[in-house]
């Protein structure tokens, strides 16, 4: 059975204030006495769901790490003609649809809940899988690819949170995607 609508709006909103005040201030200056005075709740009400705040932090990251984990293993499999190149696309897409809460998440720095070095890590993970099931021998080590094909979804997601979605951006990000495995799989070998 599901959580309860009260807990659950209580949480909702204890985590969107401590978005808002990540707007204002960085982590390490917010306090959980500000976090409950934001939220209007009592510090026993924050400390029945949350152990501090870098678990309410931690629990959020995570939240978007799951939700992102699987809108890429969700794009990859629906990878058409070895298209990489419109994960991209359909990534910034997502990524906008949330753009508040993941613009400012990616600016925090706290090792347990770094968002940004998690969505590399899923970024870089799936390009490798997809690649290494590809089963093709090519030049280019695919460490190399993945690394390159992560730094440029970090790129279009930085550039998606922070302006309006440009169609000329993303054809050039589609068309440098579209290039770079175009060039490693035309010079590729099945194994």
């Amino acid at each position: 059975m599901g959580e309860d609508v009260r807990v659950y709006k209580t949480k909702k909103n204890i985590s969107n204030t401590l978005i808002t005040l990540l707007n204002e201030k960085e982590f390490g200056r917010i306090t959980t006495k500000d976090i409950c005075i934001h939220a209007m709740v009592s510090k026993s009400t924050f400390y029945s769901h949350f152990a501090d705040k870098y678990d309410l932090l931690e629990k959020i990251v995570q939240n978007y790490v799951c939700w992102f984990k699987e809108e890429i293993e969700l794009r990859f499999a629906l990878i058409e003609n070895g298209n990489v190149a419109q994960v991209i696309n359909m990534i910034t897409d997502k990524v906008s649809a949330r753009k508040k809460e993941i613009a400012t998440l990616l600016h925090v720095r706290v090792p347990s809940a770094d968002l940004r070095l998690e969505l590399e890590s899923i970024l870089y993970n799936a390009c490798y899988s997809y690649l290494k099931e590809l089963q093709v021998v090519v030049s280019v080590p695919i460490d190399f690819v993945a690394q390159l094909y992560t730094a440029n979804a970090m790129v279009s997601i930085n550039w998606s949170l922070s302006k309006d979605k440009n169609p000329d951006v993303v054809k050039l990000i589609d068309n440098m995607q579209r290039y770079v495995f175009d060039l490693i799989l035309s010079g590729s070998e099945r194994v």
